[in-house]
């Protein structure tokens, strides 16, 4: 394929759970492929030193310059369709701090989670990921490999509007070691799997305490900040996360007498509800179901359109037990 042009269509993005953080396993198996809906280039962050020292004139002198690339933080950002598979499961577990599963399993965030935190290079098992960015050929495009990747955020959407109201993701991918940019390794694994998810299957939504509104779309996201400190021959030393755990859900409704009480709601009361503040069913509930138990509303505004329809949102809380966010998988 000397010379070949190619599509982005033509690149995959793959991701598999790592036995020692930083370390890369071996491709043969175990690699599971994201359905997204073009690969985007990672934020290398390079540091460079480009300014003018006391040499001759003014012109940045070649022995002035200096770049680093091993202290800096190497992010890219994802958005396609999701499955209910190990693959896109595997990024909300890294989310929401839960060890990394090879299966499809629940996916959770407790009330006193704080994330999951170690050092590069040594065993914790099921902690990081490493994700690759796949040329179709390995000849003329190398293959990107980033290694202790954690995903730093994560949004789960559907619109009526879009897609027939297919559930859609975006995840922010982040990591403090060194990234290989030529890797020539083929990729070996598992195609995305766990078919598709829309609206049309929606059980009854609970959108604070409201179980009778009527629902144009939702979008439920999860920030979680990745933190590096250390020095290493390959980059940070260790990893951690940041001192909040956000939770924010999102959801367009009808204005209608169920709903139209929301806006006293967020103006006056601005209570905490705990039962239904956030609640996205599947009517096959391991089809995702979403549940974030208690919220306060942090926003109610009208939207103009052909009907008169709110947007509402809110942030999730903990209730001093129990999870805050809970999504149905299996």
């Amino acid at each position: 394929m000397a010379n070949a042009a190619f599509s982005p269509k033509d690149f995959k993005a793959w991701i598999i759970k790592e036995a020692t953080p930083g370390t890369a396993p071996t491709y043969t198996s175990g690699l599971h492929q994201l359905d997204v809906d073009s690969v985007s280039f990672p934020s290398l962050n390079v540091n460079q030193v480009l300014d003018v020292r006391t040499q001759a004139g003014r012109i940045l002198d070649k022995g002035d310059f200096f770049q680093d690339s091993l202290y800096k933080t190497t992010e890219v950002s994802l958005s396609g369709t999701f499955h209910p598979d190990a693959g896109h499961i595997q990024l909300m577990q890294s989310v929401t701090g839960n060890t990394l599963a090879a299966s499809v399993a629940d996916v959770a965030l407790g009330y006193a989670a704080t994330g999951i935190s170690g050092k590069y290079g040594v065993a914790q098992a099921d902690a990081t990921f490493t994700l690759v960015l796949a040329s179709p050929d390995t000849t003329d495009g190398y293959n990107i490999v980033m290694t202790g990747c954690m995903v730093t955020n994560f949004s789960i959407s559907a619109d009526m509007g879009a897609d027939g109201g297919l559930y859609k993701f975006s995840a922010t991918i982040s990591t403090g070691f060194q990234p290989t940019l030529d890797s020539e390794i083929d990729e070996d694994g598992t195609a995305y799997t766990g078919g598709l998810i829309s609206l049309a299957n929606l059980g009854t939504p609970s959108i604070y305490s409201i179980t009778t509104a009527v629902l144009s779309s939702f979008s439920l996201t999860i920030d979680s900040p990745a933190v590096y400190a250390g020095t290493s021959s390959s980059g940070y030393a260790a990893f951690a996360r940041g001192s909040e755990i956000s939770v924010t859900g999102a959801a367009q409704v009808k204005y209608d007498a169920a709903t139209r009480g929301l806006i006293k709601a967020f103006g006056v009361t601005g209570a905490v509800d705990v039962a239904g503040a956030f609640d996205i069913p599947q009517s096959t509930p391991t089809k995702c179901s979403i549940s974030m138990a208690t919220g306060v509303l942090t926003n109610v505004a009208l939207t103009e359109g052909d009907i008169m329809m709110m947007d509402v949102e809110l942030k999730g809380v903990s209730n001093g037990s129990g999870n805050v966010l809970h999504f149905d998988l299996a």
